[in-house]
């Protein structure tokens, strides 16, 4: 099978992949010529042979190298193809935005996961489209039906990986219902979470919400308790330059409830634990957050990911209101060195 005629890029996904559905808002947003294919058997041979790891998406560059993971996708994106930017110029609300792209990938990603894997309704819905999808071009993609079970069969023990266990489900819960909540305020009156136009954070944040849109429970709180969250999912299926980023005063009111009850004591919190426990060699990661415990497996990829996070911190580290604003939203302390 081909991978394109070397003038495009050529997006190997799923619609039930927030990181896919995440790569492909961000190329329409810069207008970047590409191709969108679905992981199914039809692309099964060709996805085999340039995947690194059984992950999605699997992107093409136009040379027909290929790279997977969805933030350095983003940033390469940028590099490449640099307007309309990703970044407002102001490089305190860059970094906020990248801490909100970090955060949607690393633990939005277990709200919706708990969800998607947890409740009835949504393993047989979603275990029943994956099945259809998968089985596409498949002479046997009659039987979906009788495939669904077993999906769901191989991906509820998945759900510990994710941090989605008995102990922490009622935490992950209240963070997804606070989490909209929250959103619901910011983004009342502007179209998208800087202002006028998508930032790195929108895209990050987006690509696990809209995963929650279209799944049974998620969606039905979303739409009775999130019309303005809803607006913006469905705006950023095909974003675009709507105006300018706000400045940093403008965002700040209904910014910092966000990151002081949910970016800091959740993300941050369980983000720095994760790498200390990875560097003791820990294979679970405990702490308490607001009062209740939260254990999960340690993993070496976030572990990974809060070191770069930290080092795009230091480049915009001695501008007094950004420190004062993560200091005093319970970030700072998981951002400085030693944290």
């Amino acid at each position: 099978m081909s991978v394109g005629d070397g003038s495009q890029y050529v997006i190997i996904g799923r619609p039930e992949s927030g990181y896919s559905m995440k790569v492909r808002s961000a190329m329409r947003f810069k207008d970047v010529p590409h191709e969108w294919m679905d992981r199914c058997h039809r692309t099964n041979k060709l996805f085999q042979a340039h995947a690194t790891v059984a992950l999605i998406p699997l992107v093409f560059r136009p040379d027909g190298t290929a790279t997977q993971d969805s933030t350095p996708i983003l940033e390469e994106l940028e590099e490449r193809h640099p307007e309309p930017s990703l970044h407002p110029g102001d490089p305190s609300l860059r970094f906020l935005s990248e801490l909100i792209e970090e955060y949607g990938d690393e633990w939005v990603n277990k709200l919706m996961f708990h969800h998607r894997w947890g409740c009835r309704a949504d393993q047989k819905h979603r275990s029943g489209t994956l099945a259809r999808g998968m089985l596409e071009g498949h002479p046997l993609q009659i039987f979906a039906p009788f495939v669904a079970p077993f999906i769901v069969r191989r991906m509820v023990p998945r759900m510990s990986f994710a941090g989605s266990n008995e102990n922490n489900a009622p935490l992950l819960v209240e963070s997804f219902e606070r989490l909209v909540a929250l959103l619901e305020v910011h983004l009342a009156d502007r179209a998208y979470l800087l202002g006028g136009r998508p930032a790195f954070g929108d895209f990050g944040l987006w690509g696990q919400l809209h995963q929650a849109w279209i799944d049974p429970t998620c969606g039905d709180h979303l739409r009775e308790h999130g019309p303005s969250v809803v607006a913006w999912i469905e705006r950023m299926l095909d974003p675009k330059v709507e105006g300018d980023f706000e400045a940093f005063e403008s965002l700040e009111s209904t910014l910092r409830p966000l990151f002081a009850r949910e970016i800091g004591p959740r993300f941050l919190a369980w983000d720095a634990a994760n790498a200390v426990a990875w560097e003791h060699g820990n294979e679970r990661t405990e702490l308490e957050m607001e009062g209740q415990r939260y254990y999960q497996k340690t993993f070496k990829y976030p572990a990974n990911t809060l070191s770069i996070l930290r080092k795009k911190f230091e480049v915009a580290a001695g501008d007094a209101r950004l420190r004062a604003f993560l200091d005093e939203t319970g970030c700072l302390v998981h951002l400085e060195p030693g944290a």
